[in-house]
């Protein structure tokens, strides 16, 4: 029996493969970057860029984001995320298809990053490092593994192209 290399399904899981490496080189190098993995120095970092972000009074802005996880494609982005009056006025693939409402969530605006990281805080996450712009505030990177051990269970997020918007 003659069996076709590389199959749709084989290219997908290698494709797959692929992404837990550079997920998992990603997490080392961004766990030896990080100042402090201590919960407590976590937290007080999230508080003064959540304050920073709430001192600048930015509610128009948009961002492109993408979600590095063992995750369907529609889940991983980069989606284009777009604030006016501080609430999500749309949100669309780079591709430019809007996201379908069942994948919204995924892909939120800078407070909803917050509480992300502030979730991961208080879930005692296995790993949890994360890069703010320094201007700003806002999260530029998130990298959380859940539980220590896990496959599968760890998520990057990449916020990039940050850019301010008229009223």
């Amino acid at each position: 029996m003659e069996m076709a290399w590389p199959t749709a399904r084989h290219a997908s899981c290698l494709s797959r493969c692929a992404m837990h490496k550079y997920l998992l080189v990603l997490l080392v190098a961004a766990g030896a970057c990080s100042s402090s993995t201590d919960p407590s120095d976590q937290a007080q970092t999230l508080a003064r860029s959540r304050a920073r972000w709430s001192r600048s009074g930015i509610a128009n802005y948009q961002f492109t984001i993408a979600r590095l996880c063992e995750c369907t494609p529609e889940s991983v982005g980069p989606v284009v995320v777009e604030v006016r009056g501080g609430e999500v006025s749309e949100r669309k693939y780079a591709s430019g298809i809007t996201v379908d409402p069942q994948y919204a969530d995924l892909f939120t605006d800078v407070p909803g990053l917050f509480d992300l990281i502030d979730e991961a805080i208080r879930r005692d996450a296995a790993g949890l490092a994360i890069r703010y712009n320094t201007a700003y505030g806002y999260p530029e990177s998130i990298q959380i593994d859940w539980v220590a051990g896990a496959v599968d269970d760890e998520i990057s997020y990449r916020i990039s192209d940050f850019t301010l918007l008229s009223q």
